[in-house]
């Protein structure tokens, strides 16, 4: 038997958030933007809600380079780009998840349902500062 999933203002709130921006936030990031206009907002209900919504399909978690956790309401099958400078994480292009796994050689009998690929470097913006 299923649990069944109470509708929550507070997930609301973060998986609205999340769908407004393309920062790829971490936890403490979406505390940090929604507390001061929700003050009963704790940081482990923006944990719980995050790890629920992934749960849920909405959101995906990406690793980034420096371990740590962001979030990315976009679902789709793509790429991330992660700063080594100012640690920014931008979209990449959608992948066609067959041609991924063709150019990785993954075995054609594997059942891959999804991929995480990151690439890292640093950004137009940090390279222009360094200039």
């Amino acid at each position: 038997m299923e649990k069944k999933i109470r509708h929550s203002r507070q997930r609301d709130l973060i998986y609205e958030y999340l769908m407004s921006t393309k920062a790829h936030p971490s936890a403490d990031m979406v505390y940090e933007s929604l507390r001061p206009t929700n003050p009963n907002l704790s940081l482990g209900t923006v944990y719980r809600n995050l790890k629920l919504l992934e749960e849920m399909g909405l959101v995906r978690r990406v690793t980034t380079l420096q371990s740590t956790e962001r979030y990315d309401a976009n679902v789709a099958d793509h790429a991330h780009f992660e700063c080594d400078t100012c640690g920014c994480v931008n979209d990449l292009e959608i992948l066609d998840l067959d041609k991924a796994k063709e150019s990785c050689g993954v075995n054609k009998k594997d059942n891959i349902k999804w991929m995480n690929l990151v690439f890292g470097g640093t950004c137009e913006c940090c390279m222009k500062q360094r200039t």
